[in-house]
């Protein structure tokens, strides 16, 4: 009798045990971190802190914004390139620390390191000027970023990130000699670009779009049309610089080897918190266009932006330091 019930009590653990693996397999089951490769408070932490809760809600799981700065928003990125493919730790980020187009020493491989899940946002830059400059255009700019009596400096995040290789670009198409001043975050870039510490910057929209007039003016925007939340402001391609088509993009990235069950369930829970409209309203009015790939279709994105950022990385004898 005794050895019957310990043969039942031994299937059910083990019937019990299996079906805690199986649901392991298709969800994440514990508490949820999405990784920020950046300080509280900047861009990329805004659209964490919007997906965060519709994305939770959807999992039926607690989710946490963990902030992990440095390195260009590489800490944050290898903090999730060596964390186990259960769905409990993802990254968001931008395309640096994805596509290392410097090849910047980093605790993992950026082309084998991730299985991306989809862009969350796109977005241009706004090219700015501190408030009370003499620059008045992207003409009166790129005039000035030819004269070599002059030094015109722009700040950037570091090297190898989307701004340091958007402007390093403008400067070739425009033939310009500007000078990049890598920071630590953007909040001391924008800060000097304020005091005129430095003659200009790109800034993701919300960094700009909540300056403008109060400290930076906006001279451009570097995509191919004229932002939906700017429209008076010209693409920097209008203004003499043809062909000049930059865009930033958020995208959410689990753990190289995540199984595709939990993959598509992130992805569907990043779906629910597209689809929200409080959610989208926000986006829009940071400037903000919300974006959902399949994984294939993201996974080429960051294969393309690889090979163009690496191209003009070589091309340019962009350094690390």
């Amino acid at each position: 009798m005794k050895r019957a019930m310990t043969k039942a009590l031994l299937a059910a653990a083990l019937l019990v045990s299996a079906h805690g693996f199986a649901s392991c397999e298709e969800s994440p089951s514990r508490i949820v971190k999405l990784v920020v490769g950046a300080p509280a408070g900047g861009g990329i932490d805004i659209v964490a802190r919007l997906i965060e809760p519709a994305m939770s809600q959807s999992l039926g799981q607690k989710m946490i914004v963990d902030n992990r700065p440095g390195a260009n928003q590489s800490l944050g990125a290898g903090f999730v390139a060596h964390a186990p493919p259960d769905g409990n730790t993802m990254l968001i980020s931008t395309s640096g620390p994805v596509t290392n187009a410097l090849n910047a020493p980093v605790s993992y491989d950026p082309a084998t390191a991730f299985q991306p899940i989809s862009r969350v946002m796109t977005s241009p830059f706004f090219l700015v000027v501190p408030e009370k400059s003499k620059l008045k255009t992207v003409g009166d700019l790129i005039a000035a970023g030819k004269d070599r009596a002059q030094i015109i400096r722009y700040g950037h995040p570091g090297p190898g990130t989307a701004t340091h290789l958007a402007t390093a670009l403008l400067n070739k198409v425009a033939g310009t000699n500007f000078v990049g001043i890598p920071y630590r975050g953007s909040a001391g870039q924008i800060q000097d670009t304020i005091s005129g510490e430095l003659q200009f910057g790109l800034l993701a929209a919300p960094d700009a779009l909540s300056r403008r007039n109060d400290g930076l003016r906006i001279l451009g925007v570097s995509g191919a049309t004229r932002s939906v939340l700017a429209p008076d402001i010209p693409t920097i391609a209008e203004q003499g610089v043809p062909g000049y088509d930059v865009a930033l993009w958020h995208g959410l990235f689990a753990p190289a080897q995540t199984p595709r069950p939990i993959v598509e369930r992130l992805r569907s829970a990043l779906a629910s918190a597209q689809k929200d409209e409080a959610n989208r309203a926000r986006f829009l009015a940071l400037g903000m266009e919300p974006v959902l790939d399949t994984p294939e279709e993201f996974s080429s994105i960051v294969r393309t932006q690889q090979e163009k950022d690496s191209a003009l990385a070589k091309e340019l004898d962009l350094k690390t330091q």
